[in-house]
């Protein structure tokens, strides 16, 4: 599971392990739907002449060709603020820890609760550097895992 550091606000209440509401389609309207420049996967075809493996699913309003206008027509980035918490980035992204006043806390809380790959853990000072630097990685043998 990736793993990236948010600046988030220090009251920020995200259910943990839950993606967050504003990565979701479902956060979509009606007008959303009704803005998206195709209606379906052969109308997309036809207007960018794409062959039919390149679409998602069969009459999803929501394709890879559309992907990045689609999604900021509905599209809702955590608020930024002062708090620290890790965020898991395999999926659409979900928070995994309580907000922290500082990155310290928050690496001694990762040191004790988490993990930086499968079941592998680390100590707070390399949990500090890993999140300092936006790159959370465990290293077994000459194997990285990001």
């Amino acid at each position: 599971m990736g793993r990236i550091l948010k600046r988030v606000p220090m009251d920020f209440d995200a259910p943990l392990d839950e993606i967050w509401k504003g990565y979701l389609l479902e956060n979509a309207s009606k007008e959303d739907f009704e803005k998206f420049p195709v209606k379906s996967c052969d109308e997309c075809r036809e207007k960018n002449g794409k062959k039919k493996d390149f679409c998602n699913e069969e009459g999803t309003p929501y394709c890879v060709h559309y992907n990045s206008k689609w999604r900021k027509l509905w599209f809702e980035e955590v608020p930024e603020g002062e708090g620290y918490q890790m965020w898991e980035n395999t999926t659409e992204g979900s928070p995994q820890t309580p907000v922290f006043k500082t990155l310290q806390e928050l690496s001694e809380y990762c040191a004790n609760n988490c993990t930086t790959f499968a079941h592998y853990k680390t100590t707070k000072e390399k949990w500090y550097k890993m999140l300092e630097d936006d790159k959370v990685h465990h290293t077994k043998g000459n194997t990285t895992f990001v």
